[in-house]
Parts: structure tokens; sequence; C-alpha cells
């Protein structure tokens, strides 16, 4: 049940992203659930969720890929897009209360007088490919706090 591994950069290392719909985010990767999550999609889909090594994902098809991912030609998409888990909705990038070993100050945010350390995927192919860091940070902070600190579901 291996996946590949995230190579985390702060934000202040990539000049922007914008979603190609590769898919690959929801191959290459286990979608990691919360507890909250996990009951939630399981009581909404059914048997979609696993768990595995004490921690729960959503359930991949044969392939690897995502349960919810579905390709139409070289396009992918989420068939529950707009209920998708809290780490889909902000993919490619990683918020922390703490930095990474060796990688806070690229990372660092002041945002509210606190320090909040923001990283980005840099395997996804659709980072460097836009020049909006900074308006993008400002709605990852937003969805971050929003999701993972105010609510255990997004509304």
């Amino acid at each position: 049940m291996s996946k590949r591994v995230h190579e985390y950069v702060g934000w202040r290392e990539v000049s922007g992203w914008r979603c190609l719909r590769c898919g690959r985010c929801c191959k290459e990767y286990l979608v990691d659930l919360a507890p909250g999550e996990a009951v939630y999609y399981a009581l909404k889909y059914g048997p979609v969720v696993i768990v595995y090594r004490g921690k729960s994902y959503l359930l991949m098809k044969e392939d690897g890929s995502c349960i919810f991912l579905r390709k139409i030609g070289d396009k992918a998409y989420c068939t529950i897009y707009h209920d998708r888990p809290r780490v889909c909705r902000i993919y490619p990038f990683y918020v922390r209360t703490t930095p990474l070993k060796n990688k806070g100050d690229t990372a660092l945010v002041l945002y509210k007088g606190k320090k909040i350390y923001v990283y980005v995927d840099k395997k996804c192919p659709g980072v460097n490919t836009e020049d909006n860091i900074e308006n993008l940070l400002k709605g990852v902070l937003r969805t971050w706090l929003n999701l993972f600190v105010g609510r255990t579901r997004p509304t």
C-alpha cells in the first residue's frame, strides 16, 4: 500500500499553481482522512473507507487511484468534487503550525499574529505554471483555518 512521497518546498520557492486536471494526485497519493471524515464518508457513500496501520483512507480502485476519480480523455474528474476531503481541497498545499525540519524560512507566513508554515508539493505538475502564489496563499490559509481548525466537515 505504499505510495509516492510528497516533496514539499516553502511557498516562497514557487511562483504559483494551477490545477491541470491530470489526476496524478488522485492516483499517486493515499487520501488521508480525519476520524470525523472517515465516519462521514462511510455513512454517506458506503464502504469507501479503509483503515491501514491505524489511519483511515479513501478506498483505491484496482489501478491504485482514488475510488472517486474518473478520467474522461486526458482530464481527471472527482465525482464528489464539492464534497471532497479536506486534504484534497488544499492540495498541493500543506499547512502546519510548526515547520518541517530545515524547511521553515521559505514557508513562514505571519497570519493574524500567528506563525503558520505553508508548503507546496513540487511534484505536482501544476506548480510553477502560474504567477499567482500571493493570491493563492490567502485562499489556502482561509480554507485551512475553516476546514482544519474551525470545523470537521466542509459546508
